[in-house]
């Protein structure tokens, strides 16, 4: 108990100190100290302002009632009341990046104010502030922070980004894209053969249609005629029409699957091929290599 006596006692006698200090450098500099009523105005206006949560002209007011004019428990009131405001006053610090690089030559301004000296924090009052940032060959960028009481040394960040110049060859000429030559779809013509076959499975086909008809006649002739005692030979020409139907059925058949066989695994066309390659040699080495990429997702 009697150590917290004694470093309070220190605390108070250090910022008197540093009163009469300031105290003592105004009067080197020319200007009165402080009187009697101008103290205690001070002393009032320093209370009324910190409610109001003006922090920075609550502490103009306590450099004055804390000066050595002033009565001693204004004094003493006034450097209380500093150290206090100096503990709950916000305040903020400042880091402005070019390319995530950090840069020197910059302006900060709060609120209008510009900020003299950037390597030091900045103190505010409490509340929203607008902090501007400009850089040479920029766009100003800002920032709107919100600071409570007590909130010391915020970091304001700010990060500029150079726009990066278009690459261009070494004579000055734009380079044109590299475009790989459209596929050249392989011509695939229909074999002469399939065009016989086709011709074969319709006569098949068709003489199928005959025959049988012709044999259903007969049919119908030896039923009214003969049935059920019809002799062999009676019965020949029937069968003999409904056999030939048969087999020209099953060559129409044969012939209609010989041309499909034909016509779907017929090669592509030699011309193509060569006209192909003539379009992959005309390519200059530097597009092969997105060609060959090409040409072996569409084939």
């Amino acid at each position: 108990m009697k150590d917290k006596r004694v470093l309070v006692g220190l605390v108070g006698a250090s910022l008197m100190l540093s009163s009469f200090s300031a105290v003592a450098q105004s009067a080197g500099d020319g200007q009165p100290a402080p009187t009697r009523d101008q103290c205690l105005a001070a002393h009032h206006s320093a209370q009324e302002l910190k409610r109001s949560g003006e922090l920075l002209e609550s502490q103009a007011q306590l450099a004055i009632c804390s000066s050595v004019g002033c009565p001693g428990p204004i004094i003493s009131d006034c450097g209380q009341w500093i150290s206090d405001l100096e503990q709950i006053t916000p305040s903020m610090v400042f880091d402005v990046r070019l390319d995530g690089k950090q840069v020197s030559e910059f302006q900060i301004s709060v609120d209008g104010t510009p900020v003299t000296d950037v390597t030091k924090a900045f103190k505010v009052n409490p509340g929203r502030h607008v902090v501007r940032a400009e850089l040479p060959n920029f766009e100003p960028q800002e920032e709107t922070p919100v600071l409570p009481e007590g909130q010391r040394l915020r970091l304001i960040s700010f990060a500029f980004k150079s726009n990066e110049p278009a690459s261009e060859p070494a004579g000055g000429a734009p380079v044109a894209p590299i475009v790989p030559p459209p596929p050249v779809e392989p011509k695939r013509p229909t074999p002469a053969l399939v065009y016989p076959l086709l011709g074969l499975a319709v006569a098949g086909f068709g003489a199928f249609g005959v025959f049988s008809v012709i044999g259903h006649s007969k049919q119908n002739d030896l039923e009214k005629s003969c049935k059920p005692d019809c002799t062999d030979a009676q019965l020949q020409p029937m069968k003999r029409n409904y056999l030939i139907g048969d087999v020209s059925a099953g060559v129409g058949v044969a012939a209609l699957l010989g041309a499909g066989i034909v016509y779907f695994t017929r090669p592509a066309d030699s011309t193509s091929s060569a006209a192909l390659s003539v379009r992959v040699g005309a390519a200059t080495p530097r597009d092969m290599s997105s060609f060959a990429v090409s040409l072996e997702r569409r084939w």
